[in-house]
């Protein structure tokens, strides 16, 4: 598979070095680059990492093909190097590395899925999902297009149906729910078999959760409705308990839902901005020693 170019769209040449702001190549390089064999953008890609230290990047592509970063996103997992974060600031999901559960991780083309006792992942990756690296923290964002990563869009809760693309089929007649945070490129929804909370949902459909939310809390608590946060390529799915208002954070996998985070209407943490042509999708952070 060919290796992408490492533009990010910023086209301007360092004075000083005469290397590029945004990708670390050089003038000529650049202009060469598409005549140029697989062997020359492979030496060039290795150069890159120097240069862009050198010229104090933060945000910087890797060379991924989209079969590397399923095999990379595969071994991390395994090896629990780290945790998986799908969603906008305040309302995201967590898939952290396994410490007293077992994660099953299958791989098919162009996917992956890893599943434990209280949460499910999966990846769809294409040609077009990007790799950010930013600078020296271990933290990779995965992005696309913007274009290719937008999703529907609403800041009421409505009612989906049956959760079709559910990663098991055990949940696919079970009733999804967009909780409506209002996000271009990612949505935080709820869902349920449950009859009763079913009822109770459909009765808010339509209203803003703020207003939503505190009527809905305690049966979302006492049932355990799962929570499913997704982007155009990724999807974490949690069944774990959910914690009451005051209470600690599961070990393993969870999801917060923080109000005071969603009000500024970001869409990823403002220091882990990525280009401007680029929507994130997911979040890598590697595990704290």
């Amino acid at each position: 598979m060919a290796r992408h170019s490492p533009c990010i769209g910023i086209c301007k040449l360092d004075d000083a070095t005469g290397y590029c702001l945004g990708c670390g190549r050089t003038g000529p390089e650049i202009g060469d680059w598409i005549g140029l064999s697989e062997r020359d953008r492979d030496a060039i890609w290795a150069k890159l990492p120097e240069r862009l230290a050198r010229l104090s990047t933060r945000v910087r592509l890797l060379p991924l093909t989209s079969d590397e970063l399923i095999t990379w996103i595969g071994e991390g997992i395994d090896t629990g190097s780290g945790t998986w974060v799908v969603g906008a600031p305040g309302a995201v999901a967590e898939f952290p590395p396994a410490s007293d559960r077992s994660i099953r991780i299958d791989v098919q083309p162009g996917a992956l899925t890893a599943r434990s006792g209280d949460a499910s992942l999966r990846f769809l990756i294409n040609e077009k999902v990007r790799a950010f690296a930013f600078a020296e923290t271990g933290i990779i964002a995965l992005g696309l297009p913007r274009g290719r990563a937008a999703f529907p869009s609403t800041s009421n809760i409505q009612a989906l149906g049956p959760d079709t693309a559910a990663i098991d089929e055990a949940q696919r007649a079970d009733a999804l729910f967009d909780m409506g945070i209002g996000r271009r490129y990612s949505r935080f929804c709820v869902r349920t078999g449950d009859e009763v909370l079913l009822t109770a949902l459909s009765a808010q459909s339509g209203r803003n959760w703020s207003e939503a939310l505190p009527i809905l809390k305690d049966q979302l608590i006492d049932v355990g409705a799962h929570r499913v946060v997704e982007s155009a390529a990724a999807r974490i799915e949690v069944f774990g308990a959910i914690p009451r208002l005051g209470g600690p954070s599961p070990s393993g996998a969870h999801t917060h839902f923080l109000p005071e985070f969603l009000k500024s209407g970001e869409e990823n943490a403002a220091n882990l901005a990525l280009p401007d042509y680029a929507a994130p999708i997911a979040t890598f952070y590697p595990k704290k020693t």
